[in-house]
């Protein structure tokens, strides 16, 4: 039948019957593209992932980021000192400026657990570095600064240690936990500045997969009443064994056996 033949009425039905199949082909299209965004977006994703993970892992909480061989972190922590009481009435006789004093904080910088994998801290020709900077307020005349060249390899952990700066005879010391052997404090003084000091942090025969290696701090904010501590940390190593320590700041001696 002519359109022309049609009534008005039946025109406009002509007219909503076509808008209406209109609205179904865009909704219909409209859909197909949402769902093909939607599995294009979960494809990015999933892309993502794979590509954050071949640069970027979590480990005890701290992002660690990989380039080739090498893979970095960093941290850093306020150390509350204890506030100051000019009377010189604190409660700790050695320190009596001290108005609250603290506990010494172990601060461990980076770890390497024989058990992982091998047996061992590392393979031929793993390596580690740390530096580590302690201040005041931000203050460069305040501070202490410690750097930490290192490998980790089959049943040893060692170090030269580079003395930078250091702020106080009695308040940043070496922490050494090994098995078979008392805990040892090496200190660090004013007088080690300018030198590079060779350090065992797990001495060659102590045993394969046997416990943690670790590379520990001992700070006594004690000496710096008055004066809050503050440190960033940061590390790189090579090992399949190393990783950021779980617990690195606390009140708490570590062990080689944590």
């Amino acid at each position: 039948m002519s359109s022309n033949n049609l009534t008005i009425t039946e025109r406009l039905t002509n007219v909503s019957e076509r808008a209406n199949e209109l609205c179904d082909t865009v909704q219909n299209q409209m859909g197909q593209i949402n769902h093909a965004l939607a599995s294009k977006s979960a494809e990015l994703d999933a892309q993502y992932e794979s590509f954050k993970a071949g640069m970027v892992e979590s480990i005890n909480g701290l992002n660690v980021y990989k380039e080739g061989l090498t893979k970095r972190f960093s941290f850093k922590q306020h150390l509350s000192a204890g506030g100051y009481t000019s009377a010189a009435d604190g409660p700790d006789d050695g320190y009596k400026y001290c108005a609250a004093p603290k506990d010494p904080y172990y601060v461990n910088l980076i770890e390497f657990d024989a058990q992982h994998i091998g047996n061992s801290f590392g393979s031929n020709g793993d390596s580690f570095k740390c530096d580590f900077l302690m201040s005041h307020r931000g203050m460069a005349s305040y501070y202490d600064h410690l750097v930490i060249h290192g490998a980790s390899s089959h049943d040893c952990v060692s170090a030269r240690i580079e003395v930078k700066h250091i702020m106080h005879d009695v308040a940043l010391k070496l922490f050494i936990s090994e098995p078979g052997e008392a805990p040892r404090f090496i200190d660090i003084t004013k007088a080690d500045v300018g030198k590079t000091l060779t350090v065992f942090f797990r001495r060659i025969n102590k045993g394969y997969g046997n416990g943690i290696a670790r590379v520990s701090l001992f700070v006594d904010t004690r000496p710096h009443c008055g004066s809050e501590r503050a440190f960033t940390a940061t590390c790189e190593y090579t090992s399949v064994n190393g990783r950021p320590c779980a617990e690195r700041v606390s009140h708490n001696q570590p062990s080689w056996e944590q």
